[in-house]
């Protein structure tokens, strides 16, 4: 009788210790994909600013309703053709490059193929059995993945840092507009000065937003590189550390992205320049 009480004590103590373990690599899986979330997120946003990027290179300058209104009414009463289907777009936006839709596609296809990488990765962790055996196992094989993709996050960002995206119709609108000032013979000396110094005001915004866009684009890819890189470690270490080492991994992931967020331009193709070696090591 005492050896089945005993023997009925020493089940009830490993089943108690088997939940209590159970639990508490719940909670470790669960910090594991607070990082996770932070960098599934970051890629995200990444690719939200690759996408404009590339965008806005053929987006004319943003016009009211009503100066659309009157382009559009000016082009009608000087066009003499036939209106058509294929030459509509033009008489409404003449500014607008219409880029080939084999082109767009294809870039769209490229984007799509991109994110579906990162998102695939994120899931992995969202269906990891929490505390099993098979959930680390999948933790541990996510390794590999994930460098792949931050060596890819690193070919990004240094090929956008040597050749970003400009505002090239943007830019051929304003070039337009200084040669036809330079053409007006009509013009006196005066005038012609004021409208060249209006240009050149222009210019210089259009050069600032353009630079803006470049740098918070490559801040955006550069962060994604930097928490992935912490991810790495997280994961590669993930049977040696414990609850209060991936908590304060995360608080670190938080402070890296302020960081990153207060960097110069400079600073940050600075940085890109370093992500290829580091995405290998």
């Amino acid at each position: 009788m005492t050896f089945s009480i005993l023997i009925q004590f020493i089940r009830r103590s490993l089943l108690i210790g088997t939940i209590t373990l159970l639990a508490a690599c719940s909670q470790k899986a669960e910090t594991l994909k607070l990082s996770v979330t932070q960098f599934g997120s970051a890629t995200e946003q990444a690719f939200d600013k690759y996408g404009d990027a590339y965008r806005t290179q053929f987006a004319p300058f943003p016009k009211s309703d009503i100066a659309q209104r009157n382009t559009f009414v000016t082009n009608i009463k000087d066009f003499t053709g036939q209106v058509t289907p294929a030459n509509i777009d033009i008489l409404l936006d003449p500014d607008a490059v219409k880029v080939d839709p084999d082109v767009a596609r294809q870039w769209q296809d490229t984007l799509k193929g991109l994110r579906s990488q990162y998102r695939q990765f994120v899931a992995i962790f969202d269906n990891i059995e929490a505390g099993s055996a098979l959930g680390a196992s999948a933790v541990t094989r996510s390794g590999p993945i994930l460098e792949k993709l931050r060596k890819q996050l690193a070919t990004i960002s240094n090929d956008f840092a040597r050749t970003p995206p400009q505002f090239l119709t943007r830019r051929s609108t304003l070039i337009a507009e200084l040669n036809k000032i330079r053409s007006q013979d009509s013009n006196t000396p005066e005038a012609e000065r004021l409208q060249v110094e209006a240009w050149w005001q222009q210019w210089n915004s259009l050069i600032a937003a353009e630079s803006a866009m470049q740098a918070e684009t490559l801040r955006a890819f550069v962060t994604a590189s930097a928490l992935g890189d912490k991810l790495q470690g997280q994961i590669d270490n993930y049977a040696k550390l414990d609850m209060a080492s991936l908590i304060t991994a995360v608080e670190d992931g938080i402070k890296l992205s302020d960081q990153i967020g207060k960097l110069s331009p400079a600073d940050l193709i600075t940085q890109t320049t370093g992500l290829l070696e580091t995405a290998t090591n």
